[in-house]
C-alpha cells in the first residue's frame, strides 16, 4: 500500500447544520426563542435574559490499539447505535470531568474489557458526520496493558485486524478508516503525550 497524507476534517453535513440543532425554549429562563432561519455562524440569543446557544462541537477521542505483531484492534458497533452493524476504533466522547487521556484509559476499558497504555497522539480530525452530529477527535495510540478482552458498551464483537483484513472492513466513520490507511501504510508519526498526565488504570 503506497504511503498516504492524515486528513483532519471530514464533512457530511450542510452549511447551515445549526438550524437543526435549535432550541425552542430559553435553558436559563424558558422564554420561547423566535425561530427564524440561522446564517451561518449566528447563535440564539433569549430576548428575555440576553442568554446565548452557543453551539460547539462534541470532544471525543478515538485509540489505535495495536498489538506487539502491528495488528489493530477495532469493534463492531451494536445494531441500535448511532451506525450500527460497522466496525469502528474503540472511543468516546470526553467527559466534563475527564482529560482526554482519562476519557481514552476509560473508553478502551469498557469497550474492550483492556487496559491501555497510551503512546502518543497521532492526529485531531474534524468530523461533521451529518446535520445532527459534530465532533472534533483527538486520535491516540496505544498498547493493550492488561485486562481481558470482551466487547461492551455500543461494541458488539471485536476483531483483531492486519493490512490485508483492514481493506475489506465496513467503516462506520470514515476517519477510522482514513487513519488505518495510514497506519498500515507506516505513514503514522506521534507527537508524546505527558507522562504526568497518564493516569495508569488498574487491569479490569
Amino acid at each position: 500500500m503506497h504511503a498516504m497524507n492524515l486528513l483532519q476534517v471530514f464533512s457530511h453535513s450542510s452549511a447551515l447544520a445549526a438550524n437543526k440543532k435549535r432550541l425552542h425554549y430559553c435553558p436559563q429562563c424558558g422564554e420561547r426563542f423566535i425561530q427564524t432561519t440561522l446564517q451561518q455562524f449566528e447563535r440564539q440569543r433569549c430576548e428575555r435574559c440576553d442568554f446565548v446557544h452557543y453551539l460547539n462541537p462534541n470532544p471525543g477521542v478515538t485509540v489505535i490499539v495495536k498489538s506487539p505483531d502491528g495488528k489493530v484492534l477495532i469493534g463492531l458497533r451494536a445494531e441500535n447505535a448511532r451506525y450500527g452493524g460497522k466496525w469502528c476504533l474503540p472511543g468516546g466522547y470526553v467527559e466534563y470531568e475527564e482529560s482526554f487521556i482519562a476519557t481514552a484509559h476509560r473508553e478502551v476499558r469498557e469497550e474492550t474489557g483492556l487496559a491501555l497504555r497510551i503512546e502518543g497522539v497521532v492526529n485531531v480530525v474534524s468530523n461533521h458526520l451529518d446535520d445532527q452530529h459534530h465532533t472534533m477527535v483527538v486520535v491516540l495510540m496505544g498498547q493493550a496493558a492488561g485486562g481481558k478482552q470482551h466487547p461492551g458498551d455500543d461494541l458488539t464483537a471485536l476483531q483483531w485486524i492486519d493490512r490485508d483484513l483492514h481493506l475489506g472492513v465496513n467503516y462506520a466513520f470514515e476517519a477510522d478508516q482514513r487513519i488505518l490507511d495510514c497506519y498500515f501504510a507506516g505513514n503514522i508519526k506521534m507527537l508524546p503525550i505527558d507522562g504526568r498526565a497518564e493516569k495508569r488504570w488498574p487491569a479490569p
